[in-house]
């Protein structure tokens, strides 16, 4: 073995999260800039998931609006991966968001998931103009942006099967219906918060409350029938139900209360439905 070697071991990542930080490490190490971001897009924002900044004060769960950005004229209008003097290049010098913050170079890559639809962006940011050198990095920077795009997409795919996972076999389970109760719902719920902080998912949670003497069974089994696989639902009582709506915002689960009241109404089963905020109830 070579003399400067050690016999330290290696260790591993623990998580995509870590193992997205070093990679965004490695980046600002090997090519500068001030920030380098990995977002999510959602609707009409960018949901930054990790951040290496030390300029811009941009951190995780912060939204930009996609519109207004440099990525938006990288994804829509075809325009430069990296600049590397942004005021002087004319596909980003003269953009409202130049009024803020200050830029003097830009890079920005897409990040596909597995059925190459955009999931959001690399990119990265800094005030000062960087050497045109720069501009040659350009392929070794769309290899990590394909890296990156694939550990998300696998990390995305575990976290349903987690949401699944924890629904079946949590151990605390309601003995009238079989699902799962207070214990196991407060848990669902924090795995959920969790997944929406690391990836950027924007999920809604319901509260159904039925009278006391109703059916708690034919409530549940009504509730499996409409909602979807990765969706949750909790007994928590007294014919009190926790819903979790997956990857659904707060527009959709209205959607959702309404066909829910509908066929619990053709039942004679007269409930109250009220959303809460994914981190409330």
């Amino acid at each position: 073995m070579p003399a400067n070697q050690t016999d330290t071991p290696l260790s591993s990542y623990s998580s995509c999260q870590e193992l997205l930080d070093a990679h965004l490490a490695e980046l600002q190490q090997r090519f500068g800039m001030a920030v380098w971001m990995i977002t999510r897009l959602r609707d009409d924002e960018l949901v930054i998931l990790r951040s290496r900044d030390d300029y811009y004060g941009l951190a995780q769960g912060q939204r930009l609006q996609w519109q207004k950005s440099y990525c938006v004229q990288m994804v829509e209008l075809g325009a430069p991966c990296i600049a590397t003097n942004a005021q002087r290049n004319s596909s980003y010098n003269d953009l409202p968001i130049n009024s803020d913050p200050t830029i003097g170079a830009y890079i920005g890559l897409p990040l596909v998931d597995r059925d190459n639809q955009l999931f959001g962006t690399l990119c990265a940011l800094d005030p000062n103009p960087q050497d045109p050198s720069l501009e040659q990095a350009l392929p070794a920077l769309q290899h990590e942006a394909r890296l990156i795009g694939f550990l998300l997409s696998n990390a995305l795919q575990e976290a349903q099967q987690q949401r699944v996972s924890i629904f079946v076999e949590h151990p605390d389970r309601c003995a009238d219906t079989g699902l799962p109760g207070k214990q196991g719902w407060a848990d669902i719920k924090a795995q959920e918060q969790q997944h929406s902080r690391d990836f950027g998912m924007e999920s809604s949670t319901l509260y159904l409350q039925a009278p006391e003497d109703s059916d708690s069974m034919v409530i549940a089994d009504s509730l499996a029938a409409l909602l979807r696989e990765q969706d949750s639902i909790a007994h928590l009582g007294n014919n009190h139900f926790g819903i979790l709506l997956a990857d659904t915002n707060a527009e959709k689960a209205q959607r959702v209360i309404h066909r829910i009241r509908d066929a619990l109404n053709a039942k004679q089963l007269l409930v109250r439905i009220d959303p809460a905020p994914l981190a409330a109830g």
